[in-house]
């Protein structure tokens, strides 16, 4: 039985710099953090680990797939599998809660614009008409 020592040195480096990201994330970005509450804190712990972790796992993934490539004539390199490296570095590096989390705030954003000029065009439409009196 041979034993794959890859996988496991990856695990653990994974884990290392996971817990490393979830410890000190607040502190590499430069986040106040002095007067937060301690679920506040474990929440950008779970964050930034778990942000870390994926994008080990998606490195894990992404050589996975380049080792089968290589090995075989019939499969070649997809725009996928850079997706997943882009994956990879933004997650290793401690990017990726970070941008998973403005792209939210982006569609958040976006959605209220929406939906506050399809409810200003319904009031613009409500100003042609006459006023009610007041109930009082």
């Amino acid at each position: 039985m041979c034993l794959h020592i890859w996988p496991v040195v990856l695990g653990l480096v994974a884990i290392a710099f996971s817990v490393f990201y979830g410890l000190k994330a607040v502190d590499i970005f430069g986040v106040d953090h002095a007067n937060k509450p301690a679920a506040w804190k474990f929440h950008q712990f779970w964050l930034n680990f778990a942000g870390s972790l994926a994008g080990w796992l998606m490195l894990w993934v992404a050589v996975r797939r380049v080792c089968s490539v290589v090995g075989s004539a019939e499969h070649a390199l997809k725009m996928s599998d850079f997706i997943l490296f882009l994956v990879a570095f933004v997650g290793i590096t401690g990017f990726l809660p970070l941008s998973v989390v403005s792209f939210i705030q982006g569609i958040r954003d976006i959605a209220v614009r929406v939906w506050g000029a399809a409810r200003h065009t319904g009031r613009d439409e409500d100003k042609t008409l006459p006023s009610a009196p007041a109930n009082r």
